[in-house]
C-alpha cells in the first residue's frame, strides 16, 4: 500500500471521525465532523464519484468533482470538503485539489484559509504543505511572517513607546530586513464557521487592534495592546491574486475594515497604520504580502507562491 493511501486512511480514521458507507455500486458516502472541539456540523452524506478509480476521468467528470469540492468550501461545508480532499489525494489526483485552491485564490474567497485550517486540524497537514501556498499556513505554531504592504513595501511593526492608554501605535517600516520588530505570529481562533486571528509580534505580547474612534478622514488608528479580549483584536484574511502575486486583505472582525498604511511618512520615515473607513478591495492600495520567515515549508510546483523564500 502506497504512503499516500496509508496517510489518507490514518487521516480519515483518526481525525475526521467519519462513518464511511459503501453502497452496492461501490460508491462511498460519509457523514463527517471535523473534531470534537468544534461546533457540531450537520450530519450529511456526500458521494465521491469513482474518485478512487484507476481509470482516467473525463474532463467533464473531473470538472464536476472540482466544482463539488469548490462549492463545499465556499458554503463552508468543511466536513464534506475535508473528506473529498482526502479521497482525491489518496487517489493521486493532486492536480484537482490544486485547481480548486487556485480557483479560491482567483475568486478572492476567504474560505481558503478556513479550508486549510480544517484540513490541518483533521491531520491533513501533509496535504496543505504540499498543495497550498505557504502563506495560508500562518495558523501553525511555528510559522512566523512579515506583513508587508504591497503599495509601499513597508513592513508592519509597533512603535517603541506607549501612549496614554499604554498601547503601542502600529506603523509601516521601510526597513523590511530587520528581524524581531517586523516578524509576527498569527494566533488562530475558530469562531462559529471561520478562523480568526490575533496578531502579535514574536518578541512582545502586544496584540493588534483597531481603535474605538475615527479620525477626520473616517479611519481608525491601529494599535497594539496587552489585553486582547475584544473583537477589535480579531482579524481574518481574504486572498487576492494581483499582477501574478498572492496578496491578502487583512480585515478587522469588529468593524469589518481593512488594515492599511497612511500616505505620509513621519520624521522617522515610517507610515502610520489604520483601519480604512470604507471596505474598498483595491489591491494596489490595501493588499499585503504575508511572507513566511521560518518554520514554513511549501512546494513551488503548485504555482501559488506567496512571496516566500523560493521566489
Amino acid at each position: 500500500m502506497g504512503l499516500k493511501k496509508i496517510a489518507v486512511i490514518l487521516m480519515c480514521a483518526l481525525a475526521v471521525n467519519a462513518n464511511v458507507i459503501v453502497d452496492d455500486n461501490g460508491s462511498s458516502t460519509v457523514a463527517a465532523s471535523i473534531s470534537s472541539t468544534d461546533s457540531p456540523s450537520t450530519e450529511a452524506t456526500v458521494s465521491i464519484e469513482n474518485i478512487n478509480s484507476t481509470l482516467a476521468l473525463s474532463d467533464t467528470a473531473a470538472k464536476n468533482i472540482e466544482d463539488a469540492l469548490y462549492n463545499e468550501v465556499v458554503t463552508r461545508d468543511f466536513g464534506k470538503a475535508v473528506y473529498r480532499t482526502a479521497i482525491l489525494y489518496g487517489a493521486g489526483r493532486d492536480y484537482m485539489i490544486t485547481n480548486v485552491v487556485n480557483r479560491l485564490i482567483d475568486n478572492g474567497q476567504s474560505q481558503l484559509i478556513d479550508f486549510a485550517y480544517k484540513l490541518t486540524a483533521s491531520s491533513g497537514k501533509f496535504i496543505v504543505r504540499e498543495l497550498f501556498p505557504s502563506a495560508v499556513r500562518l495558523y501553525e505554531d511555528m510559522v512566523f511572517v512579515k506583513i508587508v504592504s504591497y503599495k509601499y513595501d513597508f513592513a508592519l511593526k509597533y512603535g517603541r513607546g506607549v501612549d496614554f492608554a499604554e498601547d503601542k501605535t502600529a506603523y509601516g517600516d521601510p526597513d523590511t530586513s530587520t528581524r524581531f520588530r517586523v516578524t509576527w505570529n498569527f494566533v488562530p481562533y475558530w469562531i462559529e464557521d471561520r478562523v480568526y486571528f490575533k496578531i502579535r509580534p514574536i518578541d512582545i505580547a502586544y496584540f493588534l487592534k483597531l481603535g474605538n474612534t475615527r479620525d477626520r478622514d473616517g479611519d481608525r488608528g491601529a494599535f497594539g495592546s496587552t489585553n486582547h479580549d475584544t473583537d477589535r483584536h480579531l482579524w481574518y484574511l481574504k486572498p487576492v491574486r494581483h499582477n501574478g502575486k498572492l496578496l491578502f486583505y487583512i480585515i478587522n472582525k469588529e468593524y469589518d475594515e481593512l488594515l492599511k498604511l497612511g500616505q505620509s511618512t513621519d520624521v522617522d520615515g515610517d507610515r502610520t497604520a489604520y483601519g480604512h473607513s470604507e471596505k474598498d478591495f483595491n489591491p494596489d492600495k490595501f493588499a499585503w504580502y504575508i511572507k513566511p520567515v521560518y518554520g514554513a515549508q511549501r512546494s513551488c510546483a503548485t504555482n501559488v507562491c506567496a512571496g516566500c523564500q523560493c521566489q
